[in-house]
């Protein structure tokens, strides 16, 4: 578990500073996808946004799960299931909860970025307080032999599909930041700064908390589960931290549900801006919001909410590794062939360089494809094919006039007067 966080240095980093470089290049909602189409044209911008927004939404529909199993161990025990839980024997209540959360959160997503900054905020720090004094606390306890400790039967008695799967899911979405380029003031600034400061917030808030966690339990790590550090607070700290941390976590799912709807709804939007989506896509609220992103995006996790944690995770993660092929590719291309594209913020690493950091991410790719399920393959290659389908309906749309569709070269000039060029 301690070895896999070498994934954050072979993924993160790399997807991090790429996302930092072309977010200041291209500061524009549609992310990566105008990366992609800068690069390699509309066919291929289409498939990355439809990969991007297939892995965001099966990410967004674990959150009201997750949120809900939270508040049933912070309100109930094992003696006394409550009636949301899978055990509880109602499951139309817990699916007409799931409903709910998931229907006020996407009016709060409607409101408006400036109102989910806020909440992501106060969420980060209510959040993040429990695990600090975890580890301050925990830290006396520690003994660093059971660091050492191995599972029975070795190396090969390691769940390697869960544990890789896991970790990738934990640490991937970097470039989910790109959708917001275009609301950010000088990004060429800016993002590079917000990017680093999240990649380390990211690392040190896993990696010490379960640090302190393996050396200072006396539990056997076969014990461990989902939302185990609950536990952990209770037998290393006291009851008053469990419940905290149990807090902590409901309230986490809740911030981010609303970082990964703000992403993929305005994913949508800058699509419908740059021409690659019909226009009524890019419409915006009385709030700046995009209307039907939100509504898109609010629609998909709700069908597939259904199922089970790690059916979602094993598909997100191909969906994911996908979509990031394409886009390393789009990168590298870029570098080759636009050498002189105006840059405010540039990855201090040439051309073969860049392929030599980047290969490691694709590697890993290769990685997660082997050790995926076969139904997962076959689930995520069907709906990577039909991005095919999709975007040649799209195209026979435009073709036949059956709906509007934007001038990809146009200047656009956006609700805060600011002009962007749609093609760099």
């Amino acid at each position: 578990g301690l070895w896999g966080f070498i994934v954050v240095v072979v993924w993160a980093v790399a997807e991090a500073l790429i996302t930092a470089e072309l977010s200041s290049a291209m500061p524009e909602a549609s992310g990566s996808v105008a990366w992609v189409d800068c690069a390699f044209g509309p066919f291929w911008a289409f498939q990355k946004g439809w990969l991007s927004w297939l892995s965001g939404v099966s990410d967004n529909a674990l959150y009201p799960i997750l949120f809900l199993d939270c508040l049933i161990g912070l309100l109930s025990d094992s003696d006394h299931p409550s009636v949301f839980s899978q055990d509880g024997g109602h499951l139309i209540y817990r699916w007409t909860f799931i409903f709910s959360v998931t229907v006020g959160l996407t009016y709060l997503n409607y409101r408006g970025l400036d109102i989910v900054g806020k909440v992501a905020i106060v969420i980060c720090l209510v959040s993040l307080i429990p695990f600090v004094l975890f580890c301050v606390l925990g830290a006396a306890k520690v003994d660093p032999k059971r660091w050492l400790d191995a599972p029975k039967g070795g190396f090969w008695a390691v769940d390697w599909r869960l544990l890789l799967n896991t970790f990738f899911w934990n640490i991937n979405f970097w470039e989910s930041a790109a959708s917001f380029s275009g609301e950010v003031e000088n990004p060429g600034k800016n993002y590079p700064i917000g990017m680093g400061i999240a990649v380390l917030l990211v690392f040190l808030s896993a990696f010490v908390p379960i640090l302190v966690g393996t050396g200072a339990s006396t539990a056997p790590y076969s014990e461990w589960k989902d939302g185990y550090f609950i536990t952990l607070a209770r037998e290393i700290v006291g009851p008053w931290l469990s419940y905290w941390l149990m807090l902590a976590s409901a309230l986490t799912n809740i911030g981010m549900f609303e970082a990964e709807m703000s992403s993929d709804s305005w994913q949508i939007a800058g699509m419908a801006d740059r021409g690659i989506l019909p226009s009524v896509l890019g419409k915006r609220s009385k709030y700046d919001t995009p209307v039907y992103g939100i509504l898109l995006s609010s629609a998909g996790v709700l069908c597939l909410c259904w199922m089970s944690f790690s059916e979602v995770i094993d598909m997100l993660n191909l969906l994911f590794c996908i979509g990031q092929a394409i886009e390393f590719f789009a990168f590298l291309h870029l570098r080759r062939v636009k050498p002189d594209m105006p840059r405010p913020f540039k990855v201090g690493v040439g051309f073969y360089g860049m392929c030599v950091m980047l290969s490691f991410p694709l590697a890993f790719i290769l990685v997660i494809l082997y050790f995926s399920s076969t139904a997962s393959l076959i689930v995520a290659g069907a709906l990577s094919l039909s991005g095919i389908a999709v975007h040649y309906l799209l195209e026979m749309a435009k073709a036949r006039n059956w709906c509007h569709f934007e001038d990809a070269y146009a200047p656009k000039e956006d609700s805060n007067n600011r002009v962007e060029a749609a093609v760099i």
